[in-house]
Order: C-alpha cells, then sequence, then structure tokens
C-alpha cells in the first residue's frame, strides 16, 4: 500500500500505540510494609526539581516509589509515572511516553506532542521537548513524574533532552529518576541551587524495626532481638535479602539453625532460590517460571501461546500466592513481570536447560506480539529466537508505520544495523523504511544514496506500491533539501501517473509541487495543488498535513506580496491548529514563524516578537528552509530595531550555520545577504562591500565593484543587496539602467512587493540629487500605491537610511502629488509609514554604529543568561549544552559581553554586572 508520512510536508494518521502497563505505578499488595523514614524523605523531594535514586535491585524503589504516589492524590498532587525498558532509548519514543504519562496525570498536559506523533512523525526532539515544557509551565498545580529503571537508558540525546527540561522546569514540576547505577545526568547546577535530592541504597535499606515488621509478615515469626539484629547486620537492611529469609523461615523446620547459617550475601541468595525456593515446586509450576522467564513482561494468554498450554492463569494465582516476586503491572492485573532478581536468576537456570526451548519460546512470543501489532517486542523476540530471516521479514513489515508514523528513527536504524545486508537487499520495504528516516533526519548524502540504490533495484519496474513509495520519498527528498525545481518536476510527474494513489500520499506529493511552486514563481500551479492538498488531507484527516497546506498558503501570499492576505492565511490555519495540535507544537511553529515574518513587514512589532517567541524553538528544525528563514531574519531585524546589532549579526550567523550544516544554500545565501544589509542599515558600506565581496555577491578589486549580471539573482533581498552596492558607488545611466532591468523582472514575474521595494530605491537614489528631488518624490508615490496594495511598511524603510527623510519630505507634498497620479494613498497606511520611519531615526540614533560604546542596558537577554550561568559557575562546555549553543558561540557571546561592559575578564564582567544591579 502506498502510505507515507512526513514532518515537513504531511503526516498520515495512524494509531501510534502504547503500552498502557508503562503508563502506572505497580499494583500494590494489601499489607505492606509501612516505611515512614523513606516516606518522609520522599515527601522532602515535592520541593525540589530533580530526585535522583540509586540503589542496587532488591531495595524496594519501585514499591516505595509506588506507595508515595498512592499517597499523592490525599494531597491534591498529581502524579506521572512512566516504567522504561530498552526500547525507550529511541529519543522520539521516549519523548512520546514521557508525554503520555503527563497526559494521564492531566489532559491538557503532552495533548499536542501526542497528537502530532501519533498523527505521525515529528523530527525535532528539541521541537517535542519545548512543547511538553510549555504544557507544564502553563500547569499550575504541583505535579511530580517518575521515572522508573532509568538504568535501562543510555542514549545521550535522551539525557541531554531531559537534563535541558529539568533545567527550565517551573518550580511546580518535580521530576524523580529511579535507577540500579548513578544517574547520568549533569546535576552540579541543580545541587548547587539546592534543588535536587540524592538517595542511594542506604536511605532505601530497612532499619530494625521495619525488618522486624517484614519477617513477621512474610514467615509470621517473631524473632528474638538478638536473631533480629543478626539478621538485619548480614543483610545490611537489604528488602531483598530480607523477604527470601523471611520466606525460608516460614517454610523452615529449625529455624535457629537457619539463620545461624544465613549470611545474607548474593550468593547465599541465589543458593536459597534454587534449593529452598524451585525445587520445593511441583515440575508443572517450576516449568512455568522457567519458560516465561525470557520474557520482560507477559500476561496469561501470551504465557498459553509460548508454552503451548492453557491453564496460564491458574499458574499465575499460585505463583501470586506463594509471593514469589511477581508484580502486577496494570489495574486490571492483566500484565506481570517478575522481581529483577528473580528474573536474573530464572534466566541464569534457563542457561541450564535446551538452548532450543528457549529460543522457540521467543519465536512464539514474537508471533505472539506481531499478532497484537506490538512491534518492538515482536522484533526484539525475532532476533532473540536466533531466526534473522523472520526478524527480517518483521522489519519490513514494520519498517514505514515506525518511521512514518511514529518517527522512531532510531530503532529502525538499530534493527536495520543487525540484519545481514544480503536479507535487506531481497526486502525493499525495510530500504524504503530506511531511507525514509534517513530523509527524515537530515542525513541527505545517505538519503540520495540509498534512493538512488532502491531506483537501481526492480522496485523501478512498471507497476507495484514499493515504486510509488519510493518516487514519493524522492519529491519529498528534493522538497526537504532545497532543490526547489526537481521537487516540482518530480511531483507533477508523480500526481500523473498515480492518479488513483491513496489520500495521504497524494495530499503529501501536492504539498511538495505547492511548495516547489512557490520558491519558482509558477503561483498559480501551487495554488490548485494546495486545493489538491486539502481534499486529500480533509478525506484522511491528516491534521499535519492541513496544517503544512495553510503554511504553503501562507508563504504563497507572501511571495506574491499580498502581507494582510498571506496574515488572514497564517491566522486562520493557527486557529485550526490549536484546536487539533496545539500552537506550542512543530506544526504551529510553522504559522506563528511566518505570521512573525509578517507582523514585522506590517510594522506589528510587538506582535511579530509574540508570534518569534512560539516558534523560536522550532526554528532550526523544520523541513522546508522557508520556515526557518523567516524564524532568523525577524529575529535579527527586531534586535536591529531595539540597538542590538551585535546579537542581530550573532542571530544570522547562527542561522547560516543552520544551513551549512544542513546544505541548505538559499538559506545560507539570503542570511548572508541579510548579513551585508545590516552593515548598510549602519552606514558601513565599506564593511558591507567586503562582506558581500567574500560571501561572493560582487567582486572587489582595487575598490572597484564588478559583479555578475543581476540577472541571474533570483532572491530579490539578495538583488536589492546587490543594487544598492552599485548606486552606492556608481553614477549616471548604468546605475539607473541596471535597476530599470530589475523593475521589468520584478513586473513581469509578479512581485509587486519587490516591484515597490525597487521603486523606493530609486527614488531614494533620485533622492540624493538636489535638482531629482521632485522627481523622487513622485517616484516614491508610485511605490506606495504598490505598496500600499501589498501592505509593505518594514521592508521600504530598511530599503536605504534615506527613506525615513524622504518619507517626511513626501508627507508635505503628497496632496499634490496625488492631484497629478490621479490616484490616493490610504491616510491611515501613511501614517503608519510615517510613524514607522520616526520610530527608524530613534533606533539609528542610539545605534552603537556612530563608534560610542554600547550601553550597559543594550545586553541581550541570552547575553544576561550567559551572565547568570557565569555567575552559577559553570564553564563554557556546559554555557553551551544548557543553551543548546555550540562553544564558539559562546565565546563569540562572552567577548561582546566584555565590550558593552568595557571589561576583558569574566571576573570583571560579573564584578561589572553585579554592581549595576543587571543580575
Amino acid at each position: 500500500m502506498a502510505s507515507a508520512s512526513v514532518n515537513a510536508i504531511g503526516t498520515a494518521t495512524a494509531d501510534a500505540a502504547l503500552i498502557d502497563s508503562k503508563l502506572s505505578p505497580p499494583q500494590l499488595g494489601e499489607r505492606l510494609l509501612a516505611r515512614f523514614r523513606l516516606s518522609s524523605m520522599l515527601h522532602a523531594s515535592l520541593t525540589k526539581r530533580l530526585v535522583c535514586i540509586a540503589a542496587p535491585a532488591g531495595y524496594g524503589k519501585t514499591t516505595a516509589l509506588a506507595q508515595f504516589v498512592a499517597q499523592l492524590d490525599g494531597l491534591g498532587i498529581r502524579s506521572a509515572w512512566l516504567s522504561l525498558d530498552l526500547e525507550d532509548n529511541d529519543p522520539l519514543r521516549f519523548m512520546r511516553y514521557m508525554a503520555a504519562a503527563l497526559h494521564r496525570a492531566d489532559p491538557e498536559l503532552g495533548r499536542g506532542v501526542l497528537a502530532q506523533t501519533q498523527g505521525g512523525t515529528m523530527v525535532s526532539l528539541d521541537s517535542i521537548v519545548a512543547s511538553l515544557l510549555h504544557d507544564l509551565t502553563a500547569h499550575k498545580e504541583r505535579l511530580l513524574l517518575v521515572l522508573d529503571d532509568f538504568h535501562l537508558l543510555h542514549d545521550e540525546n535522551v539525557h541531554n533532552r531531559l537534563e535541558w527540561l529539568i533545567g527550565h522546569l517551573p518550580s511546580t514540576v518535580s521530576i524523580v529518576v529511579a535507577s540500579r547505577t548513578r544517574v547520568p545526568l549533569s546535576v552540579s547546577k541543580l545541587r548547587l541551587q539546592d534543588d535536587l535530592l540524592e538517595l542511594d541504597g542506604a536511605h532505601f535499606g530497612l532499619d530494625v524495626d521495619e525488618a522486624a515488621d517484614l519477617v513477621q509478615r512474610v514467615s509470621g515469626t517473631v524473632l528474638e532481638a538478638p536473631q533480629l539484629e543478626a539478621l538485619h547486620r548480614r543483610t545490611e537492611g537489604w528488602v531483598a535479602g530480607l523477604q527470601l529469609a523471611s520466606l525460608a523461615l516460614r517454610e523452615s523446620d529449625d529455624k535457629s539453625t537457619f539463620l545461624a547459617d544465613f549470611s545474607g550475601s548474593d550468593r547465599d541468595i541465589t543458593d536459597y532460590l534454587g534449593e529452598q525456593v524451585l525445587d520445593s515446586l511441583s515440575a508443572d509450576l517450576r516449568d512455568f517460571l522457567l519458560d516465561t522467564a525470557v520474557l520482560d513482561r507477559f500476561c496469561a494468554p501470551l504465557c498459553d501461546e509460548v508454552r503451548g498450554r492453557s491453564d496460564s492463569h491458574t499458574m499465575l494465582g499460585e505463583v501470586q500466592s506463594r509471593n514469589l516476586f511477581l508484580s502486577g503491572l496494570d489495574r486490571t492485573r492483566t500484565w506481570f513481570r517478575y522481581h529483577h532478581l528473580f528474573a536474573d536468576y530464572l534466566r541464569g537456570r534457563n542457561q541450564q536447560r535446551n538452548g532450543d526451548a528457549a529460543r522457540a519460546i521467543c519465536l512464539r512470543a514474537s508471533h505472539w506480539f506481531m499478532r497484537h501489532h506490538l512491534p518492538h517486542e515482536a522484533v526484539r523476540y525475532a532476533f532473540e529466537s536466533g531466526d534473522i530471516a523472520h526478524a527480517a521479514d518483521l522489519v519490513a513489515e514494520f519498517s514505514s508505520e515506525l518511521v512514518q508514523y511514529r518517527g522512531e528513527h532510531g530503532t529502525l536504524l538499530n534493527w536495520f544495523s543487525r540484519l545481514p545486508q544480503t536479507m535487506v537487499d531481497v526486502r525493499p520495504r525495510i530500504r524504503t523504511g530506511h531511507a525514509w528516516s534517513l530523509v527524515l533526519t537530515r542525513r541527505y548524502a545517505e538519503a540520495d544514496a540509498e534512493l538512488n540504490a532502491l531506483e537501481k533495484m526492480h522496485v523501478t519496474e512498471e507497476g507495484g506500491d514499493v515504486r510509488s513509495e519510493v518516487e514519493m520519498i524522492r519529491c519529498v527528498y528534493y522538497a526537504l533539501s532545497d532543490q526547489a525545481l526537481l521537487a516540482r518536476t518530480t511531483s507533477a510527474a508523480w500526481l500523473n501517473e498515480w492518479p488513483r494513489a491513496a489520500a495521504f500520499p497524494t495530499g503529501v506529493v501536492a504539498n511538495v509541487l505547492a511548495a516547489g511552486c512557490c520558491v519558482t514563481d509558477d503561483f498559480e500551479k501551487g495554488i490548485q495543488a494546495l486545493a489538491i492538498a486539502r481534499r486529500a488531507f480533509t478525506e484522511c484527516g491528516a491534521e499535519y498535513g492541513l496544517a503544512w497546506a495553510s503554511a504553503l498558503t501562507t508563504l504563497i501570499a507572501m511571495r506574491q506580496g499580498d502581507f494582510p492576505q498571506a496574515l488572514e492565511h497564517a491566522r486562520h490555519g493557527l486557529a485550526r491548529v490549536e484546536q487539533k495540535l496545539g500552537v506550542a507544537s512543530y506544526a504551529g511553529s510553522m504559522l506563528t514563524l511566518l505570521a512573525a515574518d509578517i507582523c514585522y513587514e506590517l510594522g506589528e512589532l510587538e506582535q511579530a516578537q509574540r508570534y518569534l517567541d512560539l516558534g523560536r524553538p522550532f526554528m532550526d528544525e523544520h523541513g522546508l528552509a522557508d520556515m526557518s528563514l523567516s524564524g532568523y531574519l525577524t529575529r535579527a531585524r527586531l534586535l536591529r530595531l531595539r540597538g542590538d546589532m551585535v546579537g542581530a549579526d550573532v542571530c544570522l550567523l547562527e542561522g547560516e550555520s543552520l544551513g551549512h550544516r544542513l546544505r541548505l544554500p538559499r538559506l545560507v545565501r539570503l542570511l548572508s545577504a541579510e548579513r551585508c544589509v545590516l552593515r548598510l542599515s549602519t552606514g558601513s558600506f565599506d564593511e558591507a562591500l567586503r562582506l558581500a565581496h567574500s560571501y561572493g555577491f560582487v567582486e572587489y578589486p582595487g575598490g572597484h565593484v564588478v559583479e555578475p549580471d543581476v540577472g541571474v539573482v533570483r532572491e530579490d533581498s539578495v538583488e536589492l543587496l546587490v543594487l544598492r552596492l552599485r548606486l552606492a558607488r556608481r553614477v549616471g545611466s548604468e546605475a539607473l539602467g541596471l535597476l530599470a532591468d530589475a523593475v521589468r523582472r520584478a513586473q513581469h514575474n509578479g512581485h509587486k512587493a519587490q516591484l515597490a521595494r525597487l521603486l523606493v530605491l530609486r527614488a531614494a537614489y533620485q533622492y540624493r540629487n538636489p535638482e531629482r528631488a521632485q522627481e523622487a518624490l513622485r517616484t516614491l508615490d508610485e511605490a506606495l500605491q504598490i505598496a500600499a496594495r501589498c501592505g509593505l511598511q518594514r521592508s521600504l524603510l530598511d530599503v536605504d537610511p534615506a527613506v525615513p527623510h524622504m518619507m517626511k519630505s513626501f508627507a508635505g507634498t503628497r496632496t499634490s502629488l496625488h492631484a497629478d497620479s490621479g490616484q490616493s494613498i490610504p491616510p491611515s497606511y501613511l501614517h503608519r509609514l510615517l510613524s514607522g520611519a520616526g520610530r527608524r531615526v530613534e533606533v539609528h540614533d542610539v545605534s552603537p554604529a556612530s563608534g560610542e560604546r554600547a550601553p550597559v542596558d543594550t545586553l541581550t537577554e541570552r547575553e544576561r543568561k550567559i551572565l547568570r550561568l557565569l555567575k552559577a559557575g559553570l564553564g563554557n562546555r556546559e554555557i553551551a549544552q544548557n543553551l543548546f549553543l555550540s562553544e564558539a558561540t559562546i565565546k563569540w557571546h562572552l567577548h561582546n559581553i566584555f565590550t558593552k561592559l568595557g571589561v576583558r575578564s569574566r571576573t570583571s564582567a560579573l564584578a561589572k554586572a553585579e554592581g549595576i544591579s543587571l543580575l
């Protein structure tokens, strides 16, 4: 079946099944040991941001936490629980389960993440974490999240994102991490802030009174004080050791001899389990324990399947009645697991049995999980059974779903690495899933190679769903790697060749076609493609695809120069996204970043900042370059208007670095051009010229500008930049001729907004010649008539430093000018322009371009945050990790901070900041 999903173009609807038992604490027995001392310490955790529990198996961590969580309801405190397993090393799976756990605690939490990940894939881990943080910050009630068995997580991406989340949690939220080993998180900052509680085996061990209670409950025996103290000393309060000793006491005829011989060591426990527990059971019950020991979790139907019997429900009841370390995993007591120590022992005993029997059990378990559509366990037990061919078949069956609908690229890539290449080559479905994963994780060179290999295989023969899917992935690859012409041609060909394809893939490819048409100015065809996409996504209920259609509709309106209409499209799309997926989401950020760009253009600067704040956490994660471009440009321009020229330049450099890293030349080119424009805005023409030369926009031999023909420059902003550099150095008919050529191109291509900007540039050029001042104002009048229909404001004022002054002159003469032209400009529009021009002049009056040192209050929020982290004792590397920046960027920020504060060292910077109450 030709079905696919992609984060940047659309999302299919699919139920990303969650294992319910992972989201609940184990069920507690009726007679629980009261642990007042431990309970008191755990209650203290409610005042901490993070609680790290590290204690070996058998110390009762899970049981104690389950008891603690059960007490929270009575205190009006919400709690969330997540039991971890090895599959959670896939970062997206881990984040999805964490969102599900939070959602179970409060339906308002994690809703956006679940809606997006269940409806399709999101490449960005950072965006998911940001969405969760947004939910938690808005949540005003106290909340505790427990992550149990954390020692099973070893993926650094998981650790890093969790560290970031913990570091930004509101004071109402606490996270408890329980592990057998030291928790691999950086906690030094939290420790310094007294925001960390650390507990170990010594805290979880039973004291003498608690040991006495446990022994009496399990064995029915009241020990004398010396006997109890000796037992406690030998076990060192180890709960599992005391429980096993109590079970032995219950069965022992000579309790004194047993207590004298029992050492409490691991070896003693092993001997006891073997000699006293297993060997005393009936053969049927012993076989049941050994057969099911290979299963991490199990239910009666699964046990029946793997054992080929029908008495598992009875057997489980007997295991429970004998207190043989069985834990219930859900409220219905359907799913169970053995205590880790007991399971480890049983698996050790299993190795002494027939190996073929254990492999057969794993294979039957794999088939059972496959039938119940639980791919992770189905594939895991297939590998453990040694039947690699069966494992390969399962990977082929589940790969598309795992990557397209769940976004678990790490899991698929791990499976892929475990399969022999010969098995992969004869199963194209594995390779299509692999290609999807490579595309969606932005490994474009590898993706291209894999797609080339698939296209050379038999899947390129006539007919076949696999060929349709491969060609669709190729379309998406071109779109995400910013190859607009190829995206347009291949997607148009796909739609022609597969007219009866399913709704979702049709919508995906139609969105790709619209994206390609937008960049190449084929607006009519792009609008037609979006109509196809909307119909298709509405048919299959793909909200993510509809969000992308809204974003692309907005982009086309922006490219056409109709900014009021573009804002209406963006807000309409946001209204639907807010209802279905949440604004603080990857899908929402597509529209908020575009809306920020539009609001900047319309002069709605405060609203632009609000939209930017919503979309900024996702700025680096968008599949199409246009959304990231809007984010970086808007942020840099707002910083420039506030007088923070250094911050604006750093912002553009960060975006440029992203473009180089992802091999997106258009993103690099446009942000590079903006860096040159930034220097022109401060009057630093020579610096702008040198920078433009370094980027290849112009050639600069001997101080003369000799550039390539402007006609080959396709991006509007680059065209404006090169023309400004030409006009600043050249006079006479040649320069105006080049500008006239650019005006004709804009008219021919239907670029109304660009036409208005070019006319403003011509007017500014004329205005500098006193003899042509009136001509300049007439040219400006023509430009403003076009600009008013487009809604342009900021880009006109940003065209040239002379524009604000020219606007004031124009205001005084506009009546006579309109009489000549026969047309008028709405007074409200002219008022907004004049107001913006006044603000622009005010900004330049305080610009550091004058050569004076910027005042201290121009430190950006990021620079202030770096100062606060410096004060907390963090080094460059730790600061970089905390802010998700490179160390080089942190050094750049420090240089700028020192310059603004007039200091040369960290110590001096902190002293200066403290002295003026900056921190």
